[in-house]
C-alpha cells in the first residue's frame, strides 16, 4: 500500500469533519462564484454601466434586442444563478427602498456566507488533519517504545528525531494546509469555469486555448532561471571552497609564499561566479518586462473583442466585467492547486520514511502464551549463553551463572570482557543467540516482557532523569504515589537532605536529564527510584563509577540500602565496591574464569588478584 493511501486511510477515524470541511468548502466556492457573478448586475444597475455611452452606442436595431441576446449568449449555469439572484433580489425588495441597495445587500451577505464558510471549512480540516497527524505521531512513539535494542543500535537518535519531528510535519503540511487547498481551491476551479463558460461561452473557449500561449513564454522563463541560479549556487559553492581551505590553511599558504597564487585562484572562481550570476540575473530582468507585453497584447485582444460584444448588444459591460473578474478568480487556486502536488511529494517521500519505521518488525517481544513473573523463590540462572552485537565478534561465549535468590552476585573485569552485556540480556534489552537465562528454572523469554522488566530495578552510570519534579522521577511508572513512602525511599538513598533544601521541596522540577542536580544527588535520585519500585531483582551497573570518593562513599551506603533482600546482579571497575557481595565472578573474553568471595579470590592469587593489586587493595 503505498504511503498517501496509508495517509489517507488514517483519516478514516475523522471522516464526518472531512465531510463537514468539503460540505462548507463547496459553500465558499458557491458564495464565490456568486460574488462573481453579482459583478455583473452592480455594473448594470449599481453603478448604470448599462446606460448609452458616446462613442460606444450599438445599432438601434442591436440595441433593441440586447437583452434578449444576452439571454440567449449565457448557457444554463449563468442563466440558473441568474433567476437565483432575480428571486432573492424581488424578496429583498420588498423590504428596501430599491433595486440596488438590494443588489449591495446580497453582495454583502454573499461575502459574510462565504467567511462563515471558509472558517467552519478550514477548522474543520484541520481539526481532521491535525488529529490524523496525532495518531500517526502516538503510532510512530509506540512503535518506537516496543523496539529493543537491536534496532537503535541500527538507527541514529538523530535519524529517528527527524522522522517524528521533521518528516511528520511535511506530512501535516499536506494533510491540513494543502488539503484544504485541493478541496476548497478545486470546487472554486469548477464552479468559476462553470461560470466563464456560461457567461459567453466562445469568449471563455478562446481565452482557455490562448492561455498556455501566453503561459509558455513564463514557463521557459522559469526553467531557464532555474538552471542559471543552480549554476549560479555551484559557482557560489566553488568560491566559498576556495575561501574555507585558505582561510583554514593560511599558514601553510604563507610559509609557502602563495598568497598570490591564491589570491588569482579566487579571482578566478569569483570571475565564474560572477558571469554566471550575471546570466541568472539577465534572464530575471526579461522576465517582468516579456510577460508584461504578452500580457498587455492578450488583455487588449480581449478587450477589443469585448468591446465588439458590448457594441452589438450581446453582452453587456457588467457581464463582461463578471466574465474577466471570474478569469482572474482563477488563477489564485490553480496557481495554489499547483503547488500541492509538489507539497504532496514531499509528504509521499516522507510518509515512506515514517511507515519504514512503523513498519519495521519488533525482534523482542512476548512469546506466544508467555505468562507473567510472580516473584523470584529460587534464584537466576545463566545457562550457556553467547551473544554477539555483530557476527562474527562474540562478545559472551557459554556463559554459565548462578546468582541465587535473595543474594548479590558482583561481576568484575577489564573492558570488554562482557559484564555490561549480562546486565543488558537480563531484563530482554536484547535476546541470548544461543543459551538462555532462567528466573526459577522459566526462560525469560517465556515470561511477559511487562512482568519480568516490573521485577527488575535497574540503576546505571548513565542515570537517566526526566524534566519533571523529584517526586515524579522517584516514582517514575507507577500509577499512585505514597507521599510518605516517598520520602522513605528518598532517605533511605540519602536523598532526602538535599531535596528539602529545595524551596520546592519534592515538588522541584530538576531540569532535563536532571541538571539542576550533581552527578552524586542525580544517582541517589536514581537509588530512591528503585527502592521506590521495590523490585525482587536489583541490577546495578556501574552505578558509581562516575563519581568522586566522597559522593560514591554516599551513594555506596544508599546502594546497601537498595540491595537489602533482594537478588542482586552487580557490574563493577572498583572493586571496593563489590567486596561484600556474596559472590564475586571475574569474566575475560565473556566467560567467567573464576568466582568466589573477595577473601577467596584474593587468596587464589588470579586475575582477581591481580586486579585488586593494581588497585591498591591487599586484603
Amino acid at each position: 500500500m503505498s504511503a498517501l493511501r496509508r495517509i489517507l486511510k488514517m483519516l478514516r477515524p475523522h471522516s464526518a469533519w472531512v465531510v463537514a470541511a468539503a460540505l462548507a468548502m463547496a459553500g465558499v466556492a458557491i458564495a464565490t462564484v456568486f460574488m462573481v457573478f453579482l459583478i455583473g448586475p452592480i455594473f448594470d444597475t449599481v453603478l448604470g454601466a448599462q446606460l448609452p455611452i458616446p462613442g460606444l452606442v450599438a445599432p438601434a436595431g442591436a440595441a433593441a434586442g440586447a437583452h434578449s441576446r444576452v439571454a440567449v449568449e449565457q448557457l444554463g449555469f449563468a442563466k440558473d444563478l441568474k433567476a437565483w439572484f432575480e428571486g432573492a433580489k424581488d424578496s429583498l425588495r420588498r423590504f428596501l427602498p430599491s433595486d440596488a441597495i438590494a443588489i449591495l445587500l446580497l453582495g454583502f451577505l454573499s461575502v459574510l456566507a462565504k467567511n462563515v464558510f471558509t472558517y467552519f471549512g478550514h477548522y474543520a480540516i484541520y481539526h481532521a488533519g491535525l488529529a490524523t497527524i496525532k495518531d500517526l505521531r502516538d503510532r510512530l512513539m509506540d512503535r518506537l517504545l516496543a523496539q529493543s535494542a537491536v534496532y537503535y543500535q541500527k538507527q541514529p537518535s538523530a535519524v529517528l528525531m527527524s522522522r517524528i519531528t521533521n518528516d511528520v510535519e511535511r506530512i501535516t503540511e499536506v494533510i491540513s494546509d494543502r488539503l484544504s487547498d485541493l478541496v476548497q481551491d478545486s470546487f472554486t476551479v469548477v464552479g468559476m469555469v462553470a461560470l466563464v463558460l456560461s457567461l459567453n461561452f466562445r469568449l471563455a473557449v478562446a481565452v482557455l486555448i490562448g492561455a498556455p500561449i501566453f503561459l509558455w513564454p513564463i514557463a521557459t522563463f522559469a526553467r531557464k532561471l532555474r538552471h542559471r541560479s543552480h549554476q549560479s549556487q555551484e559557482r557560489l559553492g566553488e568560491m566559498n571552497s576556495v575561501v574555507d581551505e585558505v582561510l583554514k590553511g593560511y599558514r601553510v599558504v604563507q610559509a609557502f609564499g602563495m598568497e598570490a597564487f591564491e589570491a588569482a585562484r579566487f579571482r578566478e572562481s569569483t570571475r565564474r561566479h560572477f558571469r554566471a550570476n550575471l546570466k541568472a540575473r539577465k534572464v530575471l530582468a526579461l522576465n517582468a518586462p516579456v510577460i508584461e507585453v504578452i500580457g498587455a497584447a492578450g488583455i487588449m485582444g480581449l478587450l477589443l473583442y469585448a468591446h465588439r460584444l458590448i457594441s452589438s448588444g450581446t453582452m453587456s459591460t457588467g457581464a463582461f466585467a463578471s466574465f474577466l473578474l471570474g478569469l482572474y478568480s482563477l488563477y489564485t487556486p490553480i496557481k495554489r492547486l499547483t503547488k500541492v502536488n509538489m507539497a504532496l511529494q514531499g509528504a509521499v517521500a516522507a510518509g515512506e520514511r515514517v511507515f519504514a519505521v512503523i513498519d519495521e518488525p519488533v525482534e523482542v517481544k512476548d512469546r506466544p502464551g508467555a505468562h507473567a513473573l510472580a516473584g523470584v523463590s529460587q534464584g537466576i540462572t545463566f545457562e550457556g549463553v553467547s551473544f554477539a552485537y555483530e557476527p562474527d565478534k562474540p562478545v559472551l561465549r557459554g556463559l554459565d551463572l548462578v546468582v541465587p535468590a535473595g543474594r548479590a552476585l558482583a561481576l568484575v573485569g577489564a573492558s570488554g570482557a562482557g559484564k555490561s552485556t549480562v546486565a543488558q540480556l537480563l531484563p530482554r534489552f536484547w535476546d541470548v543467540q544461543d543459551g538462555r537465562i532462567a528466573i526459577d528454572g522459566t526462560d525469560i523469554r517465556d515470561l511477559t516482557l511487562v512482568s519480568l522488566r516490573g521485577s527488575i530495578g535497574l540503576v546505571t552510570q548513565e542515570t537517566v532523569l526526566f524534566n519533571t519534579t523529584v517526586a515524579a522521577n522517584i516514582a517514575y511508572g507507577q500509577s499512585t504515589v505514597d507521599p510518605e513512602r516517598l520520602r522513605a525511599c528518598a532517605r533511605a538513598a540519602f536523598a532526602e537532605e538535599f531535596i528539602l533544601e529545595f524551596p520546592e521541596g519534592f515538588d522541584t522540577v530538576i531540569g532535563e536529564a536532571g541538571t539542576r542536580l550533581s552527578g552524586g544527588q542525580r544517582q541517589r535520585i536514581a537509588v530512591a527510584r528503585a527502592l521506590y519500585k521495590d523490585p525482587p531483582i536489583l541490577v546495578l551497573d556501574e552505578a558509581t563509577s562516575a563519581l568522586d570518593a566522597e559522593a560514591e562513599g554516599i551513594v555506596q551506603r544508599a546502594i546497601e540500602n537498595l540491595m537489602k533482600g533482594r537478588t542482586a546482579l552487580i557490574i563493577a571497575h572498583r572493586l571496593a565496591t563489590v567486596r561484600n557481595a556474596d559472590s564475586i565472578a571475574v569474566m575475560e573474553e565473556g566467560r567467567v574464569v573464576e568466582q568466589g568471595t573477595h577473601a577467596e579470590l584474593l587468596a587464589r592469587g588470579g586475575g582477581y588478584a591481580r586486579l585488586a593489586n593494581l588497585q591498591g587493595i591487599t586484603e
